[in-house]
């Protein structure tokens, strides 16, 4: 016969550890676990905080230097195109002054110019490099006698013999500028018109 001296309820277990210990220390392991998570994320974002107001108080003594170099960039920019395009005026220009002297030298002396004009066009050219094209329109007399031999002359002097042979490409007589001067019957008035080579903005 066996007589139970003691309540279920008081009972015990025979382990050293409990559960209500196990879950006590779980309980107090966590909250340490989650403190600690604050605590870090706390100082992190302090640190954070930190760093944004020193990188701040760095840009607003940056940023007027930052745009003044800015602004020096711009301004070279623009310096260096204004001096590009000038540059490339100044190599597709004609000395004027010279071709002229050069003209004079070759003009046979039955023939006297009575007008020069010189026009100027911008293109480009099959490779879409831009061009400066000059024509030069020259007017003049001649005496009737051998006044044929005479332009034919000023005409094959300008389409391709030196000094011209770099500067103008082709010398032509356009149709009808050939003729009787209205002036005086016994000349001829003429018209030549020279298209010069392209004048490249390179």
């Amino acid at each position: 016969m066996r007589v139970n001296l003691m309540l279920d309820v008081e009972q015990r277990s025979a382990s050293p550890v409990s559960l209500v210990m196990v879950i006590r220390t779980l309980v107090g392991t966590l909250i340490l676990v989650a403190l600690l998570l604050v605590t870090a994320l706390f100082t992190s974002y302090r640190a954070l905080q930190k760093n944004v107001s020193y990188a701040d108080a760095a840009w607003k003594q940056t940023q007027p230097k930052y745009l003044a170099a800015l602004q020096l960039r711009s301004n070279l920019t623009y310096k260096i195109t204004t001096l590009n395009e000038i540059q490339g005026w100044r190599k597709t220009r004609v000395a004027w002054g010279k071709e002229l002297e050069n003209i004079e030298a070759v003009v046979p002396s039955m023939v006297q110019l009575t007008e020069l004009r010189v026009a100027q066009e911008l293109l480009l050219t099959s490779n879409n490099i831009p061009a400066r094209v000059f024509e030069l329109r020259l007017v003049g007399r001649t005496g009737a006698i051998r006044s044929e031999e005479n332009v034919s002359e000023l005409q094959s002097v300008l389409a391709g013999q030196p000094p011209f042979d770099t500067l103008i490409e082709t010398a032509s007589i356009p149709p009808g500028s050939f003729r009787q001067d209205p002036v005086n019957k016994a000349d001829r008035v003429f018209e030549i018109v020279c298209k010069c080579r392209p004048k490249l903005f390179q």
